[in-house]
């Protein structure tokens, strides 16, 4: 498998590409740099590269910030007491927000100086004009991603558009989410005319043209809910339908008696790609054993626990989150997605041997079954060896395909006000890959069709970073309400039910909880709907206010 960065490059860090076999520079000056197309596309990997860190894709993003929803909670209950971005009791100065932070901004700088310095340089020095266009297309689509992070966790954030190399040129006022929605649309405009077509790259790695127009799908669909309101659900539309009949893109289906769903994330855990389904992954690469540092974490802090050490083809994995019993319940008896995401099976090491072996559930195992690791991402199809505690090669998806046909659905419904048959199509099309019963579109209301397609994503999306985003668009009250679930798992997954305010593994006459499970609702406040602005850029960035309740 092809991987993106291999190689680090002079001072800065910058990444390369494998495919280019760039030489390591020791000096970074206007002459050495961008001067011909080797280093233009080395410059380029420099922007992709903080996407593999731990602080961003590599971790933080899909598993700290997104942990503590109403589909995933951390699991350790040795843990109560401690502070946590996923317990909901953090500060400003919480490590993790800060690094997280710091990241987004460094990935926007180096797309930021790559921009200003790609822009005059003659085409010939790119390769051509057309290689000269799709270099800075992808920076800018990149620029948008780091945006739509920040937006997602913080809200209003400093928007800037030029490189930043002073601690003055720091100093900046928190742009309205609006105007960072306007500059992220206006990168991935460019993105979706001047990058490459999907199937001009036989990996998911690189932005294409059809990731931007379904990133820009998903961002008119974020400011079409709180607390933007700016009802870009046509547009919403228009995109996901662009990528829809680009032709370019599909589901995997089943192979060799395995369901499709199942099966592309055996591929992803494998290195094997499905570029019409998963349209673009961040990319790991190897065991953390050598100089590239570039793996991430996916098998091993999230995935199906297994402490054995000593088996070669059985990988450690911490297993710090479970999904929860809300996410359990939505579930078909039919749907393959259920005991994908949720393991129908543990490991057993045998001590005499030092191997693992697989440990079914029995029947009645699984009727007493409430919830358990959330395992979407298993290490036993891994294939880079040796297997380490350390890190692992699974690439992390940033966009799939099966979420535009979501999107479809969810914005179809909002267009017309009410589903119709294009969006019964599209998430029938989702379901019946997983073995889901069809749905038809004549028994549901905007209303009622709004939490089906809610559903729809949790179920088959759950884990993959973007919930806490999707509670928020969906309204701060929804956010809370859905949050606070977790203070009883035991609530069904109804929404015509409503929390009862019971608060298992918690006592309100000690105040003191004993389920870490429910600790996120219980520590929950209106202010934690967004993440407060880390105390290092409030005190570096003296123009920088701070997010309400914080």
């Amino acid at each position: 498998m092809k991987k993106m960065f291999l190689y680090i490059i002079g001072i800065l860090g910058f990444s390369a590409c494998d495919f280019l076999e760039t030489d390591v520079f020791d000096d970074l000056s206007e002459t050495t740099v961008y001067n011909d197309q080797k280093s233009c596309e080395a410059g380029l990997a420099g922007v992709y590269d903080p996407l593999t860190d731990g602080k961003l894709y590599g971790g933080n993003l899909y598993l700290t910030f997104d942990a503590g929803s109403d589909l995933m909670i951390y699991n350790k209950q040795y843990s109560i007491g401690t502070t946590m971005l996923c317990l909901n009791n953090y500060s400003t100065v919480d490590t993790n927000l800060k690094n997280t932070w710091y990241y987004l901004y460094t990935g926007i700088n180096r797309a930021n100086d790559f921009i200003v310095k790609m822009t005059d340089k003659p085409a010939d020095m790119c390769g051509d004009e057309r290689n000269k266009k799709r270099l800075l297309a992808e920076a800018k689509g990149l620029r948008a991603l780091y945006y739509m992070n920040l937006v997602s966790y913080w809200g209003d954030v400093p928007l800037r558009l030029q490189p930043t190399a002073s601690l003055d040129q720091q100093k900046m006022k928190r742009s309205p989410q609006i105007k960072v929605y306007e500059q992220i649309i206006s990168d991935l405009e460019v993105a979706a005319t001047d990058c490459l077509a999907a199937d001009e790259w036989d990996n998911p790695g690189h932005i294409t043209q059809t990731t931007a127009l379904a990133l820009l799908a998903r961002t008119y669909m974020w400011m079409s809910g709180y607390p933007v309101y700016a009802d870009k659900w046509k547009e919403a539309l228009e995109c996901a339908r662009k990528v829809r009949d680009s032709g370019l893109h599909e589901l995997v289906q089943a192979r060799e008696g395995i369901n499709g769903y199942q099966q592309l994330f055996m591929d992803m855990c494998a290195d094997k790609y499905n570029v019409k389904e998963s349209m673009f992954e961040i990319e790991m690469y190897g065991n953390d054993l050598n100089i590239t540092r570039e793996s991430g974490s996916f098998g091993l802090s999230i995935g199906i626990t297994q402490g054995c050490h000593t088996d070669p083809d059985h990988g450690y994995c911490y297993g710090f989150y479970d999904g929860t019993k809300i996410l359990f319940r939505m579930y078909e008896d039919t749907d393959a997605r259920k005991w994908w995401n949720f393991p129908n099976y543990s490991f057993r090491e045998d001590k005499s041997t030092g191997l693992v072996e697989k440990v079914y559930r029995t029947e009645n195992d699984i009727k007493q079954m409430e919830d358990g690791n959330a395992a979407k991402w298993r290490r036993e199809y891994e294939v880079v060896r040796p297997l380490t505690q350390y890190s692992t090669s699974i690439n992390v998806p940033v966009m799939r395909y099966s979420d535009v046909l979501l999107m479809i659905a969810e914005a179809a419904n909002e267009v017309n006000g009410g589903p119709t048959q294009e969006a019964e199509d599209a998430i029938n099309e989702v379901r019946s890959r997983a073995g889901a019963s069809k749905i038809k579109f004549g028994n549901y209301d905007l209303v009622t069709f709004r939490e089906l397609v809610r559903d729809e994503r949790a179920r088959e999306l759950c884990f993959e970073g973007n919930r806490k985003m999707d509670l928020r668009r969906w309204g701060k009250d929804y956010y809370e309400y859905r949050i606070k679930m977790l203070a009883d798992q035991n609530i069904i997954s109804d929404p015509n039910s409503k929390w009862d305010g019971k608060m298992v593994g918690y006592s309100l006459l000690s105040g003191t909880n004993t389920n870490i499970k429910a600790q996120p609702a219980i520590e929950f406040q209106s202010k934690h709907i967004y993440f407060p602005i880390p105390e290092a850029e409030m005190s570096t960035n003296t123009l920088c206010s701070q997010n309400e309740g914080w």
